[in-house]
């Protein structure tokens, strides 16, 4: 029986490729029950289930929006995963959209809160204000639990917006919802309207007087918010330079502290570090090294390998501070800095050893594999004639069956192409909508016949890209037209603090060619958000397309900040890696990105150079 093992396998993928060349019918129970095994598989085999469920969806207008709404969560998943999050949050707005008339579900609520914390991630504060409201307009006039979570959204977007006055009513509401249907969370609701009374409305005596009335109130305090209670009080103290009364709640958090009982070992670890931590530094203020030494020495006992990344850095650079402040201690900074190194090292260390531990697993089952396969053969080694003609079959049907699987392969490949071009279409911002439209009204009652002329520039902006939006390829003369909208209106509202300009080589403006949509936009907008934020001169953006045999070489050039370190420049990248990676399919490289100062140490600003395929006719 073992001799036809390998002639059923191979029956067994030619059948298999047979049956997914075949159209599913994708029913309402079976979507729900891929949903749920999506755990268990691979993110490139979770990207293709939910991409064939997106398309099934599209097909059939009866299936319901709950289904379609889960598979736009669950796509934004995928993609904050891969930390892709300015894609991950298109889908969980997107599921959110599925939502109508009111909020039913838990589930509904985390669509809004997944889409929300993306936005805020990527600094979007107007989209999270508008998803806040909308979020509050959908909930039960009784959901004071759903108003509480949208007030608070509120309060935080518009603190990002800078709009303090209507951000403080936020939080009192806030409050006062919580108060009302939300106990459990009104202490921590109170420690928020503190920090803001004091950091953002300068109403210091209002926030003391909330810590106060909670400190007051031992019965009503668990030890854990007694703790974010003393030591925002001592944070307070400390920025007015009343280090003696910081650091006496400084201490009095750490009791609070020791005596409460986590249940969660992570969360005990780096609230006891932070609070010895602040305690060491109000001593190194002080002058008194010897304290300051006893609590940094507790921080370390607790184990830096155990902190997270924040803590890990304040932790360091605190023995940094020691090492060079401390007297007779000068000696100890060789050693503090080959001690953050080996910490560095050890990062390092601890990621190749889990990488190659993956790789000798890896190995030690394709070796077992290989000796099972050996092991079949000398056992069927009698029965050669049988073998032969099973292999001869067994070639014809894995022969049949490779080609029905490389064609589901190339399709899914030309799939993904086609995905990652739709998400490129998205790629107009939607903070540069909400800003833009914000600054317009804003101008209304003072100009508003530039106001007026602005907002059918705007208009006509939005025109171009939903033309642009409905094909693989447009001309190239129109792309260029919506991309110089885009900045005029970006110099509405930015004050007309930069200039631009197109050159052009071996082609014109108006060559008659046709590009992928979408491409030049981003890198625009990171000259204008990125490079020339805080920047004291004029900002200019030059840009040049140069005409190659098979492509257009495009070259972004500005004189702004440039990235200052790798952190700013992956940060930054998040935004265009998409597209980045949609060049190299289309023409084997991506994008290269060169910080003018690395070529010449007086120039400032990054030069960006990618190229763009292009076709002379319409269909792509």
């Amino acid at each position: 029986m073992r001799g036809l093992a390998f002639p059923v396998l191979c029956i067994s993928l030619c059948l298999l490729g047979c049956e997914q060349k075949k159209d599913e019918v994708f029913s309402a129970e079976k979507i729900r029950s891929i949903h749920q095994r999506l755990d268990s598989l691979s993110n490139d085999s979770v990207f293709n289930a939910l991409q064939d469920i997106s398309e099934k969806l599209l097909e059939d207008p009866l299936l319901p929006d709950s289904l379609r709404a889960e598979n736009n969560y669950l796509l934004g998943q995928y993609y904050q995963r891969l930390s892709i999050i300015d894609s991950a949050a298109i889908f969980y707005h997107n599921a959110t959209d599925f939502v109508k008339d009111t909020i039913t579900t838990d589930r509904e609520g985390v669509y809004f809160s997944s889409a929300w914390n993306a936005y805020k991630n990527l600094g979007l504060h107007a989209e999270c204000l508008s998803l806040s409201n909308r979020f509050k307009s959908l909930l039960d006039i009784e959901e004071h639990r759903g108003l509480s979570w949208a007030y608070y959204w509120e309060h935080l977007a518009l603190i990002g917006l800078g709009d303090y006055q209507k951000a403080g009513r936020a939080i009192d509401q806030y409050v006062s919802n919580t108060r009302k249907a939300d106990t459990s969370n009104l202490l921590s609701a109170l420690i928020s309207q503190a920090e803001f009374y004091y950091y953002y409305l300068n109403k210091k005596k209002e926030a003391y007087g909330i810590l106060e009335e909670l400190i007051t109130a031992p019965s009503e305090v668990s030890k854990r918010y007694r703790f974010a209670i003393f030591t925002n009080y001592g944070v307070y103290k400390y920025y007015e330079g009343d280090y003696r009364s910081a650091l006496s709640y400084y201490l009095k958090a750490q009791n609070a502290a020791n005596s409460y009982t986590f249940e969660d070992q992570f969360d005990q670890v780096n609230t006891l570090a932070t609070g010895y931590s602040n305690i060491a530094e109000v001593y190194m203020d002080l002058g008194d090294y010897r304290n300051a030494r006893k609590y940094l020495d507790s921080s370390r006992l607790l184990g830096i390998e155990n902190l997270d990344r924040n803590m890990q850095k304040s932790l360091l650079s605190y023995e940094v501070r020691y090492a060079v402040e401390a007297p007779k201690n000068s000696e100890n900074i060789t050693s503090i800095i080959d001690e953050i190194n080996d910490h560095q090292d050890k990062l390092y260390s601890q990621k190749t050893e889990k990488e190659l531990l993956s790789l000798t697993k890896a190995n030690e089952k394709e070796k077992q594999i290989l000796k099972d396969k050996l092991e079949v053969e000398l056992a069927n080694s009698n029965l050669k004639n049988s073998l032969l003609i099973g292999g001869i079959i067994g070639s014809f049907l894995l022969s049949l069956g490779l080609v029905f699987f490389f064609q589901r392969k190339l399709r899914y490949e030309r799939k993904s192409l086609q995905w990652q071009q739709r998400l490129l279409r998205s790629q107009m911002n939607p903070h540069f909508t909400s800003n833009t439209l914000y600054a317009i009204q804003a101008h209304i009652k003072k100009e508003p016949e530039q106001a007026e002329s602005y907002l059918l520039k705007f208009s006509r902006l939005l025109r171009l890209f939903l033309e642009n939006s409905i094909d693989n390829f447009v001309p190239m003369e129109q792309e260029i037209e919506s991309l110089k909208k885009y900045m005029d209106l970006q110099l509405f509202t930015k004050k007309d603090s930069f200039s631009y300009s197109f050159s052009y080589e071996n082609m014109k403006e108006d060559e008659f060619v046709f590009i992928p949509p979408m491409l030049l936009q981003p890198f625009v907008e990171n000259c204008i958000h990125h490079g020339f934020n805080g920047l004291r001169q004029k900002g200019v953006i030059s840009i040049h397309l140069k005409m190659l045999k098979k492509f257009i070489e495009c070259t972004i050039e500005d004189n702004g900040n440039g990235y200052l370190s790798e952190e700013d420049n992956k940060e930054q990248s998040i935004s265009t890696q998409l597209i980045s990676n949609y060049l190299k399919r289309a023409t084997g490289t991506g994008v290269e990105t060169v910080n003018k100062s690395e070529l010449d140490a007086s120039s400032y600003g990054v030069i960006v150079r990618f190229k763009i395929p292009f076709r002379v006719t319409e269909s792509a």
